[in-house]
């Protein structure tokens, strides 16, 4: 007899996907607007649900903004059947989750995630459909988030990086915008404030099957999980239409703060400036691929060993586009020394104007393209990576075909193409400058 193919062992433990996503993906849409997916991936026993639907800040009233993310973490706190602990009980006695939750930089989304193992997803979907459609959001529990949430606003103004994003949100963007961040003491008097029927008519107004996405991924039968779902979620309310309103363009607010905060070994700085870019932006593959040489790496970026490695002024820098729906600022942090600051900033700004008028090497640009598509594929190697790709793919308007189609649209990507992007959205004269920490002057 011949031994076993080296290797083929493996191969069988992984096996390689044939067929594209395009392909592969179930796909309904309910008469209700719900959009539900479900790929088929047998080669572990468990399902991953990722979802959305528009119900985040930017829907609720300027200076109630803080209902999106209480109502979202409140849902599978009751519902008109089961008590939150009949709830985690349900799910936790079988190593379920269950989860919704708004904010972390999207203004328009409520997330949903969910994962079990195959033989409970029934369980699984019956409490997601029973916490959607009739959520009711005890008083008792309410007052507990209440405490709870007021507990971590007056930690978190202790922390240098939360207090200098804070403050150079607030000077850029108006009152009433969307990442405008209000004073400490107003958001713990409207969390103070916040009431049960207050989230009982967000939850009436903003939820809705028009703009529930749910993707499910596992070792499951696609046109029984599609039924299934159609069964609970079918005849839920409408709900409001998809438009997503779109706030006007702000001005670049270039200037400093200090934000002296006594007793800390470190400081942070944030440099900031509003930006154009959206998640649908043609230019938003470039210019990640163009950030990611820039800032992205604290080990291996331009900023990153320029700043940290050669001159040893920040223990952590960081670059990034908050790009959404929404187009967010672009944002440098970087945690120092106090009595670094200063240098840190100058070496900071100096790499930036360097970047923007050399622009990437043919390394970089070959380096960070091939470690964008590195990291896509690892993603795509479980049931919860795979659910969250499809979810975030059809959520932004791209389709389940993005997925096959993002390795070449990065390696499509020119430096010149790369370079121009980012130089026309990010100028080191408009920065807004923060720091918070214990200074001397």
């Amino acid at each position: 007899m011949t031994g076993p193919v080296p290797g083929a062992a493996k191969a069988s433990v992984f096996p390689r996907r044939r067929a594209s996503f395009e392909e592969s993906v179930r796909r309904r849409t309910l008469g209700n607007g719900a959009r539900l997916f479900v790929l088929e991936n047998r080669f572990n026993p468990t399902v991953a649900v990722s979802g959305s639907m528009n119900g985040g800040s930017l829907f609720a009233p300027p200076d109630r903004r803080l209902l999106a993310s209480v109502t979202a973490g409140e849902l599978a706190k009751g519902t008109s059947r089961s008590t939150k602990l009949e709830i985690a009980e349900e799910l936790e006695s079988r190593g379920a989750s269950l989860s919704f939750s708004a904010g972390g930089g999207d203004p328009v989304g409520v997330d949903i995630a969910a994962a079990s193992l195959s033989r409970d997803v029934e369980v699984l979907l019956d409490v997601l459909a029973e916490v959607l459609l009739s959520p009711r959001f005890p008083e008792e529990e309410l007052e507990k988030e209440r405490k709870r949430l007021v507990g971590v606003l007056r930690e978190q103004q202790d922390e240098t990086s939360v207090r200098a994003f804070e403050a150079a949100y607030r000077r850029i963007y108006p009152p009433g915008h969307p990442f405008y961040r209000r004073p400490v003491e107003e958001r713990i008097a409207a969390v103070e404030s916040v009431s049960r029927d207050e989230l009982v008519r967000f939850y009436e107004e903003r939820y809705g099957a028009g703009t529930l996405l749910l993707v499910l991924v596992g070792d499951v039968d696609s046109g029984k999980m599609l039924d299934g779902l159609e069964r609970r979620l079918g005849s839920w309310r409408l709900g409001p239409a998809a438009e997503i309103p779109k706030p006007d363009p702000v001005p670049a607010a270039p200037g400093s703060e200090s934000i002296r905060m006594p007793d800390k070994a470190s400081a942070d700085v944030v440099l900031a400036q509003p930006s154009d870019l959206a998640r649908l932006d043609p230019e938003y593959v470039a210019c990640i691929l163009a950030n990611s040489a820039l800032g992205q790496s604290s080990l291996t970026s331009r900023l990153g060993v320029r700043v940290r490695d050669t001159e040893g002024l920040t223990y952590g820098i960081h670059s990034g586009f908050a790009a959404t729906h929404l187009a967010g600022p672009f944002s440098v942090s970087l945690t120092v020394k106090p009595e670094s600051r200063d240098a840190a900033v100058a070496a900071t700004l100096e790499e930036i104007v360097r970047f923007r008028r050399e622009g990437m090497t043919p390394k970089e640009l070959a380096d960070e393209q091939s470690s964008h598509v590195g990291r896509f594929k690892v993603d795509l190697a479980s049931n919860g990576g795979i659910a969250h790709a499809i979810d975030a793919a059809v959520y932004y308007g791209l389709g389940v075909s993005y997925l096959d189609e993002y390795p070449s649209l990065v390696g499509a990507v020119t430096r010149e193409e790369a370079d121009a992007a980012f130089a026309k959205r990010v100028d080191p004269d408009r920065f807004t400058i923060v720091s918070a920490g214990s200074f001397d002057a």
